[in-house]
This record gives C-alpha cells, structure tokens and sequence, in this order.
C-alpha cells in the first residue's frame, strides 16, 4: 500500500497538528505553505498536507503534493482521498476545483480553472477579463505526464488521460483520452477495486 500504512499511523499526529494549524490566519499557512514547496522528504509531504488541509476547502485522507509543485487559490478547492500530485505540477483552483478520490496527477501536469476572454472587445488580450470555470475530476483518474486540463472541465470517474493530452473539453467516465485536443479513442472496462 505504499506509504498509506504509513500515514494511517502518525494520522492522529497529523490530525493534532492541522488543528493547531487552524489557529494561524489562512494567509499565514498559505505562505507556509509555499515556504515548503520544495522540501523533498517525507516530513515535506507530511508538512504540505497539514498544510493543505488548513488552506484547502476540504482535504481527504493520503493526499501526497510532492516537491515543486505549484498550488494556488486552495480556498477553492477540494480533494478526496488517496491523492498524488507530482513534481512540477501546476495547479490554480480560483474558478474552483474539485479533485476525487484515488486520483494520480503526473509530473508536469496543469489545470486551469479561469481563462481570459480573448474575444472581448475593447481589451487587449493579456488585459482581457477573465472567466471563471471550475474543473472537476472524478474519482478512480490517472492524468499522465505533462496533461494540460483547461477551464470548465469535467473528467468523469475511471479514467486515463494520456501524456502530453490538452484537454478542452469534458471526458466521459470509464475512458481513455488522448492527444491535442484530447479525444476519447477507447471505453475502458472497469473492474471495481475490492481493498481487502
């Protein structure tokens, strides 16, 4: 089970600290946890998830940010259990983000939840207002290498985005997308898990 046996048991010591955490202003934890960005060891992923918990809308058990990983508006988002996000992702939640259980985001990986937009008239682009989109990933979700998963997003349950996929529109569950722009190109025949 990796390093889930091991969080299962300093779990209540990471419960105590995150409830002290939530005595500290929200800005305060939220530089804290930028302070920790690039602390590789365990106690890093430990630190960045008592962390989350405090600055997130709501965090799951096992939710593992590794090194360099870039997390921002985590007011906004939330996670289910059993969750990695790996080295050089980038991930804004400001439009919302909901992330569910048992999902893998591989190194290098963005989301987006807001976009300008570019046909407004009278802006130039990079001046243009934004619009806000939320993205919702479902549960039981392998996002490959270097995907890139745009605003207004849905990625349905049981699913597997490729490497290198740029993701414009949603994803139905039980499916394989890939390319740019991502397409469905195979229905994946899910077994369900049984843990014990």
């Amino acid at each position: 089970m990796r390093g889930r046996s091991q969080f299962y048991r300093i779990k209540p010591i990471l419960s105590f600290v995150s409830g002290l955490l939530r005595i500290l202003p929200y800005g305060f934890s939220s530089t804290l946890f930028r302070w920790f960005r690039a602390s590789s060891s365990r106690v890093g992923i430990a630190i960045r998830y008592v962390l989350l918990r405090r600055i997130s809308k709501s965090c799951g058990d096992v939710v593992a940010v590794f090194e360099g990983a870039y997390l921002f508006s985590m007011n906004q988002a939330t996670f289910g259990d059993n969750v990695s996000i790996h080295q050089m992702c980038y991930l804004d939640a400001t439009g919302g983000l909901t992330i569910g259980s048992d999902v893998s985001i591989a190194h290098g990986t963005t989301i987006m939840t807001a976009d300008h937009n570019y046909q407004a008239e009278g802006y130039l682009i990079r001046e243009a207002p934004v619009i806000m989109a939320p993205v919702v990933i479902g549960n039981n979700v392998w996002i490959g290498a270097g995907v890139r998963i745009l605003s207004g997003v849905t990625i349905g349950d049981n699913c597997v985005v490729g490497a290198g996929a740029v993701v414009t529109k949603s994803i139905p569950a039980n499916s394989l997308a890939v390319g740019s722009p991502a397409r469905v190109i195979k229905s994946l025949a899910i077994k369900e898990h049984n843990s014990n």
